[in-house]
């Protein structure tokens, strides 16, 4: 559960700081809206904005542990109040409850540790987890501005609206998925063309053979005869000879018996049964003796069909060997080859209708990919009039605003998307990669913003891109570094109503040695130095009303407070309060 307190989607709650630089130990509580740091120049200011880099994974110095100390530490705490992002969810539990607890220690030895919820972790990944939770705005911080990756994300919030860029990126997905099956495709069509022409030769060749069941048996049988057809002849015809055609051949001899034991079967009734046996074994020789006859008449020597036979059965031994004895085995063989043509020459049917896919998804994600282009040309438009109407109002009159479209070349992340209407390339995001691109004086060239020299102009800058991009950009904590430098008057009451509108979707930290800007803090910290012992140490204070009335007129006059700047101080509370309050 998140909690449902919070204006923004995290807050910092906390930060302590134990052993860095002037600070013995520091423990602040932060609230929502715009906080104010104010002191003097050297009071430690900067010192927090240190110590919050180490949170977010800048690097860290040995240099900056506390004069007598064997390490320096840097706790933050945020609470979340809505949606986590992915780097962080893995670190929150039921028992963690809403809290994010950042820590770094730096030990004189020189090595530095980190932590997210009292698990150790590498410096990368706090880095990552830093980004998004804070923007720290001055020169040199640790602030996503500068990346220009971040860039097209932030565009694509300002520009685009619905699912076209979801749609566009399962396209892309979906594209990518076939290119790797076709690819995976092609290669094994590639290694099985000569299985392919292997299985079509043993296949036809196991056709030829037109095989039938027990033929082969049938086949030695026949061989068999044909191989002894004298030797069978001459035993048939012995046998036809001496049973029935010879002087006193069985039959003969038998027929005699037969009247002789006729004429006793008369005289006893036990014969009679006996006698139909023998007549009906004299039946059986006959019909043995004609069969015999009909035996002998088509029984005949006949080399031609030897021959046939034997190479009959060659051909079964010799498709045997290859493909499994006998029928069976063979033309189980030629079922498992048939399908494994079926499936290697449906390879190619596969390899068409990936093209045919790819070649429509191509044309469809460039379709979209060029809608998409032409929302963000036209956002960019919107957007370059926006911040530069934006910085004429912080003091940044004639400064130039662009987003650079630079189009996806060639690349392995890339996919080809080229036609005859055109070279295009094309990466997840779209066709093109963005950069903001800024020139804060009247006839300079463009630069990255990672360029911009001085710190004030880029704390305004930012402040600029922050402010119109307030409702796309969802990093939650922004701290403000020099954002009044080379300000003043008007125009630093300006930042100060900016900040206080940027307060309403980002919890703000700014640090700022104007009044004007001081005036509109819903929280105001005082930073000064003071003596403890024999040791200097800084102090941050939370200011009362009657303290920030002190603290403004301090600003205005200097370290001697007169009744005019306090009244003066006075005025600028309340002129801000009804400005807030007239909105």
């Amino acid at each position: 559960m998140r909690s449902s307190r919070l204006r923004y989607s995290s807050m910092l709650t906390r930060l302590r700081v134990k052993n860095y630089a002037l600070i013995e130990d520091l423990d602040l509580s932060f609230q929502e809206g715009l906080s104010i740091l104010t002191g003097a120049t050297g009071a430690g200011k900067s010192i927090l904005i240190d110590s919050m880099n180490l949170i977010l994974g800048e690097k860290a110095s040995v240099e900056m542990i506390r004069s007598g100390e064997k390490e320096a530490s840097v706790e933050a705490t945020f609470e979340f109040g809505g949606q986590v992002p992915d780097p962080i969810a893995s670190f929150l539990s039921e028992q963690d409850g809403e809290a994010l607890l950042l820590k770094r220690q730096v030990l004189k030895g020189g090595r530095s540790f980190g932590f997210v919820n009292d698990r150790q972790v590498t410096v990368t990944t706090m880095k990552e987890i830093g980004k998004c939770l804070a923007d720290l705005l001055g020169q040199h911080h640790h602030q996503s501005l500068l990346d220009p990756r971040i860039h097209l994300n932030l565009l694509d919030r300002f520009s685009l609206e619905g699912s076209i860029l979801e749609d566009y990126r399962e396209e892309f997905l979906l594209l990518r998925k076939k290119e790797l099956e076709l690819r995976e495709t092609l290669q094994q069509e590639q290694i099985s063309n000569e299985k392919r022409e292997l299985y079509r030769f043993q296949k036809e060749e196991i056709d030829r053979a037109e095989l039938k069941p027990e033929e082969e048996e049938s086949l030695r049988e026949e061989r068999g005869v044909l191989l002894n057809v004298q030797r069978i002849s001459s035993t048939v015809q012995a046998v036809k000879q001496a049973l029935c055609e010879e002087e006193g051949s069985v039959l003969d001899r038998l027929k005699l018996l037969f009247k002789e034991f006729e004429s006793v079967s008369e005289l006893d009734a036990r014969l009679k049964e006996k006698l139909s046996q023998w007549q009906e074994t004299i039946f059986s020789l006959e019909d043995l003796s004609s069969d015999l006859v009909r035996y002998g008449d088509l029984l005949g020597a006949d080399p031609e069909r030897l021959e046939l036979v034997e190479d009959r059965l060659r051909l079964y031994v010799d498709l045997g060997k290859k493909y499994g004895k006998g029928y069976g085995a063979i033309i189980s063989y030629r079922e498992k080859i048939g399908k494994e043509l079926h499936s290697l020459e449906s390879l190619q049917d596969r390899i068409r209708d990936l093209k045919e896919e790819i070649s429509q998804l191509k044309a469809e994600l460039r379709k979209l990919g060029e809608q998409i282009s032409k929302e963000r040309h036209k956002g960019a438009v919107t957007l370059r009039q926006r911040v530069e109407e934006e910085l004429k109002e912080l003091g940044m009159k004639g400064t130039k605003f662009e987003v650079s479209f630079i189009p996806i070349s060639s690349s392995v992340a890339a996919v080809d998307l080229s036609s005859e209407a055109g070279e295009v390339f094309a990466d997840e995001n779209g066709l093109e990669e963005i950069e903001f691109l800024i020139s804060p004086n009247p006839g300079e060239p463009l630069k990255p913003l990672a360029k911009i020299a001085s710190g004030g102009e880029m704390s305004r800058i930012m402040l600029a891109l922050k402010t119109v991009l307030a409702k796309v950009d969802n990093i939650p904590l922004l701290i403000f570094d020099e954002v009044d430098v080379g300000i003043g008057g008007e125009v630093a009451s300006l930042v100060g109503k900016k900040l206080k509108k940027l307060s309403e979707d980002h919890q703000i930290i700014c640090i700022t040695h104007l009044q004007q800007i001081a005036s509109y803090g819903d929280n105001h910290f005082r930073v000064y130095k003071t003596g403890k012992g024999k040791r200097t140490i800084t102090v941050v204070k939370r200011l009362s009303r009657k303290e920030r009335v002190e603290e403004i007129a301090r600003i205005i006059s200097g370290e001697e407070i007169t009744e005019l700047s306090l009244k003066h101080a006075r005025e600028l509370l309340n002129e801000a309060s009804e400005a807030v309050n007239s909105k």
